[in-house]
């Protein structure tokens, strides 16, 4: 190993090793700056240098106790240096078992020019959260003493910076060290000089950069809970005297958390923060980095979708509403990209009814950036019971295009009660299996103010493997029980009018006033009964362009069409909240 350019010198408060990590940076001991807010800074290898000015940026107030923690100072030099900086190790890099030979460079007293000493660490145990332990190479090796504080701590055989002194014990000849990743902790400029396996050092430093941006935003801890806690039930406990920062939060998914299969927490974070961020451009990149840098967030595996029958390919995006225990007007709203059988988390948050339709129409741009562009898009409400008649189909595709949502792209809703029953995902799953073998999709009317039993017709339903068509919507108790009879029996297709027949109202039809339920239903099998199951959504959007088109003095027949369309092989089951995320 050659010499080490980038080691110097720190005169401050007090006389102290230190080195370079950028062309302008120097990280030391903030006990070495103590207070100080300038100091002189000489290369040890380099003396044709000189005495180098230089302010002190970060750790000059730090407090000076035995147990004080983010013992770290990083000074900027008035201009910047050609000398090659410092290179740092992976932040999981070995080098306690096996032991590997540590040096660092240090300026006791009487040795001006520096001297080195060899040293080990032999178990990966943090002393109190913080530090590793130092000991001599050898019993008659250099000793840890002052003057080494602020030396970074290398392996001799790779050359690479694994952490910095920070103290000395009184005898036995070691000391204390900051391991690299604590470094960063303290320092977030020291993100992108620290390799992370699987992050690239510049997409690191970017989401740094971003999460900063957040800092007045969220409260650590809450962002850390409202990540993990649907992940796993046993999060690892945040490090020891809580988090300091919300990059702090980052730095600890990115390098200290072990994620299940299948998920990425530190994009789940992204998309946490830029669901709460200010600033416009700073929830943007938030978003498109959570896109950049995720695997899925289910670890669910469901079974592949069986294409062999069908050539359609979905690419959902899944809006899940569900009630919060927040308030009585609470809802908790949670958006998912599908990709590859997995539920992505988009953005969540709990909101007043009012402020759903804004907040899912904002964050829908978000999710399509995540979804395999190889299939179709589809876009899939999971409302609770009574939001079913909700028209979301009706409401704005974005901000600045008032087209009707159903017309832009396939919408379907679902009942996310029935969501949340295994058993009835066990029996759609299977009805699946036979509708994927029909060319054609068979209809089961339920006609206006019918009078039937709800129970009997759950048990009619059942094997019949059809879809449902109801002539009136569900706005009375009957016939909110009749649908509740189609969920229950596990059927996959149900369709109905938003729009209330008037012959209900004026006691059934008569020949000046055909029923318009009846013609909704004939209207219904007579577009949609040869075509497959799986390829409803597509149609159905073909229906409400035509419909949103139509300039008849009637309405057109397809007007306020709601379609419940489930196939759960294309919406794997989210991972569900233990309690509500912190808004």
């Amino acid at each position: 190993m050659g010499s080490q350019s980038w080691q110097v010198q720190v005169c401050a408060g007090g006389i102290g090793s230190g080195f370079l990590v950028t062309d302008r940076h120097v990280m030391t001991c903030a006990h070495v700056v103590d207070g100080a807010e300038r100091a002189q800074v000489r290369f040890a290898q380099h003396p044709d240098l000189g005495a180098l000015e230089a302010t002190v940026i970060a750790g000059g107030h730090w407090p000076r106790a035995d147990q004080a923690r983010g013992d770290v100072a990083v000074l900027e030099l008035d201009r910047p240096v050609s000398v090659t900086p410092a290179r740092f190790a992976a932040v999981d890099a070995a080098y306690t078992h096996p032991v590997t030979k540590l040096t660092a460079y240090g300026f006791p007293r009487g040795y001006d020019e520096g001297i080195l000493g060899e040293f080990r660490s032999t178990s990966d145990q943090l002393i109190a959260g913080e530090w590793l332990q130092l000991e001599a190479w050898t019993g008659h090796g250099q000793p840890l003493e002052q003057g080494f504080s602020g030396a970074a701590v290398v392996r001799e055989d790779t050359g690479e910076v694994v952490g910095m002194v920070t103290a000395r014990y009184p005898a036995g000849g070691g000391g204390r060290m900051l391991p690299s990743r604590a470094l960063v902790r303290h320092w977030p400029g020291a993100a992108g000089l620290v390799p992370v396996p699987g992050h690239a050092p510049e997409a690191v430093a970017r989401l740094r950069d971003l999460v900063e941006g957040c800092a007045d935003d969220c409260a650590p801890e809450a962002a850390y809970r409202s990540v993990m806690e649907p992940l796993t039930p046993l999060p690892p406990l945040p490090p020891a005297g809580g988090f300091l920062s919300l990059w702090d939060v980052a730095w600890f998914l990115l390098t200290e958390v072990s994620p299940v299969p299948g998920t990425s927490p530190w994009a789940d974070l992204a998309a946490f923060l830029a669901d709460r961020a200010q600033d416009l451009a700073v929830r943007r990149a938030l978003y498109t980095w959570a896109g950049d840098h995720l695997k899925g967030t289910a670890p669910q595996k469901p079974k592949p979708r069986p294409v062999e029958d069908s050539d359609v390919k979905w690419s959902p995006v899944l809006v899940e509403i569900e009630r919060s225990g927040a308030d009585h007007d609470a809802y908790l709203v949670s958006i998912y990209a599908i990709r590859d059988g997995r539920a992505q988390l988009v953005a969540t948050n709990t909101l007043a009814r009012r402020y759903v339709q804004e907040y899912v129409r904002e964050r829908l741009d978000h999710a399509f950036r995540q979804i395999d562009r190889s299939g179709d898009e589809l876009i899939a409400f999971a409302l609770p019971g009574d939001w079913l008649g909700e028209p979301v189909d009706e409401w704005h595709t974005s901000a600045d295009d008032p087209t009707p949502l159903g017309c832009s792209s396939p919408v379907v809703v679902m009942d996310v009660g029935r969501r949340r029953q295994s058993r009835l995902q066990f029996k759609l799953e299977k009805v699946w299996q036979t509708l994927d073998r029909r060319a054609g999709t068979a209809w089961h009317r339920v006609e206006c103010g019918s009078l039937e039993d709800p129970a009997k017709l759950t048990v009619r339903l059942r094997g019949q493997h059809t879809a449902v068509g109801y002539g009136s919507p569900p706005d009375t108790d009957q016939a909110r029980s009749l649908l509740q009879a189609g969920l229950n029996a596990a059927v996959p297709v149900i369709v109905w009018p938003r729009s209330v027949c008037t012959c209900r109202r004026d006691g059934g039809p008569t020949a000046e006033h055909f029923c318009a339920g009846t013609r909704f239903l004939d209207s219904l099998e007579e577009r949609l009964a040869s075509l497959p199951p799986a390829d409803l959504p597509r149609h159905v959007r073909e229906l409400r362009s035509e419909a949103y088109m139509a300039e008849e003095s009637e309405p057109h027949w397809a007007a306020g069409l709601t379609l419940v369309w489930e196939d759960p092989r294309c919406f794997p089951e989210a991972n569900i909240y233990p309690q509500s995320p912190v808004s």
